[in-house]
């Protein structure tokens, strides 16, 4: 049976879960689409080998300084609209 990395495994201390959700549904795309372009069969799913791809250091995770930085932004909405009664 393979071992199945658990988050904690996979992240440094500091690294966004969200980040890493989002790096290995990348990796796996690439990999799906990769086997489809040359006509392969995977034995595993595409998620799992992205995975194994970052527990085994093959890919690593890199993230922004800017991950997490919340900055002011004006909130504009329109202008409430009456409704005709008839």
């Amino acid at each position: 049976m393979m071992h199945r990395p658990s988050v904690p495994e996979l992240l440094k201390p500091g690294q966004s879960y969200y980040s890493l959700v989002v790096a290995v549904a990348k990796r796996a795309r690439e990999i799906a689409q990769r086997a489809d372009e040359k006509g392969e069969i995977l034995l595993e799913k595409p998620v799992q080998l992205a995975v194994d791809d970052f527990a085994k250091g093959r890919y690593k995770l890199v993230e922004s300084s800017e991950i997490g930085v919340i900055r002011d932004r004006q909130i504009s909405h329109a202008d409430s609209m009456e409704l005709d009664e008839d």
